[in-house]
C-alpha cells in the first residue's frame, strides 16, 4: 500500500495544481467581463447628454477607452448621475 501511494502522489499533486490553474484563469476572465462598463461620449443632446459609444473599464489598463478605441482619439467617460465625468480605459482584448 505504502509502494502505490508513493507512486501515486506526483500524479494526484499534478491534478490538482492543474485543476488549480483553470479554475484560477476562468476567474480572472470573468472579473474582466464584470468590470465593463458602458463608455460615454459628450453630447449636445439635452434628453441624452451622454450618449453610449463603446464597453469600456473602470480597471487602470494603461489605455484610455476612446471612440472606436482609436489612439488619441475622442475619450469616454462614465455617467455618474446626470454627468459624464469619470475617465474610463481601453478593455484588456483576450
Amino acid at each position: 500500500m505504502r509502494t502505490d501511494l508513493k507512486k501515486w502522489l506526483p500524479v494526484m499533486i499534478m491534478a490538482v495544481a492543474v485543476a488549480g490553474a483553470f479554475t484560477t484563469h476562468a476567474m480572472s476572465v470573468k472579473a474582466e467581463a464584470d468590470d465593463l462598463v458602458d463608455g460615454r461620449i459628450h453630447s449636445s443632446d439635452p434628453q441624452e447628454p451622454c450618449a453610449v459609444k463603446e464597453e469600456c473599464t473602470t480597471t487602470v489598463t494603461g489605455n484610455v477607452c476612446t471612440v472606436d478605441y482609436i489612439d488619441n482619439g475622442t475619450p469616454l467617460f462614465l455617467k455618474v448621475g446626470s454627468q459624464c465625468t469619470q475617465e474610463l480605459y481601453r478593455p484588456i482584448q483576450q
